[in-house]
């Protein structure tokens, strides 16, 4: 599946700026004890969050349908930890809030869109593959407690200076725990997100020093930074069952998990948002060329009558005419002298 049409994804409004003194904690490891409530909260969240997504399992098996209450639920659970997870990551200084429900005016936030005919088969497969870890785990736990002494034996050689424990623990995700199939199926994301994860959290230790000089994340790095949990969201949501889509290997957002309204659309980068790619519009049809009108008939001039009660208008009395002018006289031709003696 292409990334755009992915149904899961996280909108994140990037900062204009960003507090020095949330950096200053950041750098003191303050931060964390900042976050102890949302850790507390988290912790019984999350055991709630698997038992719910493991029975919704049954119920998708059964009815091939995805309750809407469970899906809801999962997905706010979801929606918390990835908000704080994107404060402990100083994508913004806005402490989260304690809440499942998605908040308008929060720069951060996931959106799932529930699966309209989810895969029974899929489903049935979880099941039991998930009551076989649950069965095996019980069992690795009963045969732990009887051999107890054997562990504290090896555990007195370790501290005698014979054997070295190295132990290093990195946080890649604080998201909950998932389904042991679809966290077996995607092996092959927690392999590479451990590798992208071990840049962010280079980014984010240098990021600090950064914005306590300009008091501002880079938007490359915070571009970074916020794909990477992207990433890790849409793998979480994977691993809980919400989406049978298996996730792209991308730190890109998509465009599915927009549709039906979920999210409002996000500004360009230029404006502070994060990108987005807008679907591509219909070209518009040809105008239909205007039907012909009917030649109007030639109106009359109403005459206007005139009422009995009103005289007419008086006539104008007729005007002289102009005297004609005189035609010009023609001069008589002049008249031969007569001779003299008056004879012929």
């Amino acid at each position: 599946m292409d990334v755009r049409d992915y149904p899961v994804d996280v909108r994140a409004d990037y900062p204009q700026s960003s507090s020095r003194l949330w950096a200053v904690l950041t750098i003191f490891w303050i931060k964390w004890l900042a976050l102890i409530p949302h850790w507390f909260c988290l912790i019984f969240l999350g055991i709630a969050q698997f038992v719910v997504a493991l029975v919704a399992q049954f119920i998708v098996a059964f009815t091939g349908e995805y309750p809407e209450g469970m899906h809801a639920f999962v997905t706010g659970v979801l929606r918390w930890q990835t908000r704080v997870t994107a404060f402990f990551f100083s994508m913004n200084d806005r402490y989260p809030p304690f809440t499942l429900e998605p908040v308008p005016d929060y720069p951060v936030d996931v959106v799932v869109r529930r699966p309209e005919q989810p895969n029974r088969t899929y489903a049935i497969f979880t099941i039991i593959v998930e009551i076989l870890a649950i069965a095996g785990g019980i069992w690795l736990a009963v045969w732990f407690v009887g051999h107890t002494d054997t562990f504290q034996s090896l555990s007195s050689t370790s501290s005698n200076g014979s054997n070295f424990n190295f132990r290093f623990n990195f946080p890649t995700s604080f998201g909950g725990s998932g389904l042991v199939l679809r966290q077996l199926a995607a092996i092959p994301h927690y392999i590479v997100l451990l590798f992208i994860g071990i840049a962010a959290v280079v980014i984010w230790i240098v990021v600090q020093w950064v914005i306590l000089f300009v008091a501002r994340f880079p938007y490359g790095m915070w571009e970074l930074v916020t794909g990477f949990v992207r990433w890790t969201t849409r793998v979480n949501a994977y691993a809980l069952g919400l989406v049978d889509h298996y996730p792209p290997f991308s730190l890109s957002p998509s465009v599915g998990g927009r549709e039906e309204g979920l999210t409002p659309v996000a500004p360009p980068p230029a404006a502070g948002m994060w990108p987005q790619v807008p679907p591509a519009q219909p070209p518009a049809p040809p105008a239909p060329p205007p039907a012909p009108q009917p030649a109007a008939p030639p109106s009359q001039a109403p005459v206007p009558e005139v009422p009995a009660t009103q005289e007419p208008p008086a006539q104008a009395a007729p005007q002289p005419a102009p005297p004609e002018a005189a035609p010009p006289s023609v001069p008589e031709p002049p008249q031969p002298p007569t001779p003299p003696g008056g004879g012929v």
